[in-house]
């Protein structure tokens, strides 16, 4: 050039560098924003593994304060859903572990075993008296998981408590039918001791129609009634009356009361259920020989996986595709069982292929006593409730046709499992919460499961009726997070930690308990594999990713900002989310 100058372009070239377009201004006065037609939101949505929780627990939630280290704040969401977290850590059949995305990924979290190590943790903590807030008095019947879970939440309501159980002992089917390899008593114990606690009393040996009579029933505000299914369904077969034929929950009964009955040394179990397990594998740690008959396959049981497994590794022997058509006794004492071979038909009303007699398939089993497990029935003939022989009938928050009552647990129609009892227990609590403010003229809305449950099938987080969640929910909609949503590009694999457990030998010696559970390191790395589905966990990916740095922290701690000027939204923050926790919106919406 005639002054001198070296072009820019030559200049470029000459460096190595491209000719490119250079501001050498602010780009601030620029609001890329005006260009974009759709936003992207923070918006948390629900985690699978709360909406397969029966109970109703924000397990995603605890999970992240977990993975925090606010070990103390995990404790306190897991009370918030759960009175019994220490029990069902060691007894639920854990169906959120089930429906949790990472189980397509490489192994679902232990979450059993995490509410474990918290709920042992909250034994430790001493418990204050519930203030109370109004002066209705609720009784309760029955101080099973569904009675004491009413209980726990309505004495956290604010109101007053009496539990009225049957037997010489409180926890019902927790105490008198889950064996203590299982969960050991003095577990038991402190969970009951920390609901009693907030003010609750329980007396026993108080039976309903006697004392008290359903009539004094009527003197409280509200009355829950819980009372289990404790009668043994009969085999209905010819000789059944002979000495040696009992009840396998009566039997487990005086078993956990300190009994030790003698029944060997040739045991046959009827049944293919959990208490059919509880019934067998406790009389094998009486020192007998166990066989299990089932008339359909292992596929079909009721049982956990786990528990069948377990049974099978300590000694039991099953026989599947079997029934008894009859008892074989000499002077009223049993000889054994005489059997049927079994085939799987067309499917009955469970949706299991119905057992069909294989003719002239006759066989005889010789033992010296036989514990039936088909199913337990309920006792509540007297009850002033609209009932059937099996089930009384409730609306969706556990409210009966007579004013004022509700029911909830085995006695109504749902799974007999402790998780759905203590969530049946938090749904009457809050129907009898929406009853007496109601009566008080408080509340004049109509209580909707739907607006309060998680996803279209899950339980109820009471913290929606009390609201009082201590978690910032980004907008949150009641929407589950699917496997297809997460972006697993940000995920490596991690194997899952399985519970510590006793050797097979020193199992079958006694009633030690058999699974010791995780450590508490292995349990941190649990929580750190949770995906945190649906729910921003504050890893910086959008910020990280954002062309237009449009995204920074919020100067809490609590999140970030999305500044709508410059954000254009291209979407990268949304795709390159791990956990499903935003959306785009259409601008103005």
């Amino acid at each position: 050039m005639p002054d001198g100058r070296i072009p820019t372009s030559e200049l470029d070239l000459a460096h190595g560098v491209p000719p490119n377009s250079m501001s050498y201004i602010t780009t601030l006065p620029n609001k890329t924003g005006s260009w974009k037609y759709i936003r992207p939101l923070y918006r948390d949505r629900v985690a699978p593994c709360n909406e397969g929780c029966p109970v109703g627990i924000d397990i995603e939630a605890y999970m992240n304060l977990l993975r925090e280290g606010r070990v103390e704040d995990a404790i306190d969401m897991l009370l918030r859903e759960n009175p019994m977290p220490a029990v069902t850590g060691r007894v639920c059949y854990h169906p959120c572990e089930t429906t949790c995305n990472r189980r397509r990924h490489d192994g679902a979290v232990a979450i059993h075993a995490v509410e474990r190590l918290l709920g042992d943790e909250a034994l430790k903590i001493d418990i204050e008296p519930a203030p109370r807030l109004y002066p209705d008095e609720v009784a309760i019947v029955g101080s099973g998981p569904a009675g004491l879970a009413a209980a726990y939440h309505l004495a956290r309501l604010g109101y007053g408590v009496t539990i009225f159980e049957a037997a010489p002992e409180p926890g019902g089917v927790l105490r008198v039918g889950i064996p203590e390899y299982r969960l050991p008593k003095d577990v038991l114990a402190k969970e009951i001791a920390r609901i009693t606690a907030l003010g609750i009393e329980i007396k026993c040996n108080a039976r309903v129609g006697v004392d008290p009579t359903w009539e004094e029933l009527d003197g409280f505000d509200a009355v829950f009634l819980a009372m289990g299914v404790h009668k043994s369904q009969p085999l209905g077969i010819p000789g059944e009356d002979a000495e040696g034929i009992r009840s396998g929950l009566g039997f487990l009964k005086d078993v956990n009361f300190g009994g030790r009955p003698e029944i060997g040394p040739r045991v046959i179990v009827i049944g293919g259920g959990n208490t059919a397990m509880d019934c067998a594998r406790t009389a094998l740690r009486l020192g007998n020989d166990v066989e299990v008959l089932y008339r359909r396959t292992r596929a079909e049981m009721p049982a956990t996986e786990e528990e069948v497994r377990e049974a099978e590794e300590e000694g039991v022997m099953m026989q599947f595709l079997a029934a008894p058509v009859g008892v074989r006794a000499s002077n009223g004492r049993l000889l054994g069982l005489e059997c049927v071979r079994m085939r799987l038909g067309e499917a009955d009303a469970s949706g299991r292929r119905r057992p069909v007699p294989v003719p002239d398939s006759n066989f005889f089993v010789p033992c010296d006593t036989v514990l039936t497990a088909i199913g337990e029935a309920p006792e509540f003939a007297e009850a002033p409730l609209d009932h059937d022989a099996w089930v009384i009938k409730v609306g969706e928050f556990g409210r009966a046709n007579k004013d004022g009552w509700f029911a909830g647990g085995d006695i109504i129609e749902e799974p007999h499992t402790v998780a759905h009892a203590l969530g049946a227990g938090k749904r009457a609590a809050i129907g009898i919460d929406h009853y007496l403010r109601g009566k008080r003229g408080e509340n004049e809305q109509p209580l909707e499961l739907n607006e309060l449950r998680y996803g279209k099938l899950g339980n109820v987080p009471i913290t929606r009726w009390r609201d009082d969640d201590p978690v910032d929910r980004n907008g949150a909609v009641n929407e589950v997070v699917g496997f297809e949503d997460l972006n697993l590009e940000h995920f490596t694999s991690v194997p899952r930690h399985t519970d510590r457990r006793l050797s097979i030998e020193d199992s079958k010696r006694g009633f030690a308990e058999v699974n010791r559970g995780l450590t508490w390191g292995h349990g941190l790395d649990e929580a750190r594999r949770c995906f945190n589905c649906g729910v921003c966990n504050r890893c910086e990916l959008c910020m990280i990713y954002c062309p237009d740095l449009a995204i920074s922290r919020r100067a809490d701690g609590t999140g970030f900002d999305i500044n709508y000027e410059y954000c254009k939204g291209c979407g990268i923050c949304n795709a390159e989310c791990p956990r499903g926790a935003m959306v785009m919106t259409r601008e103005g919406l």
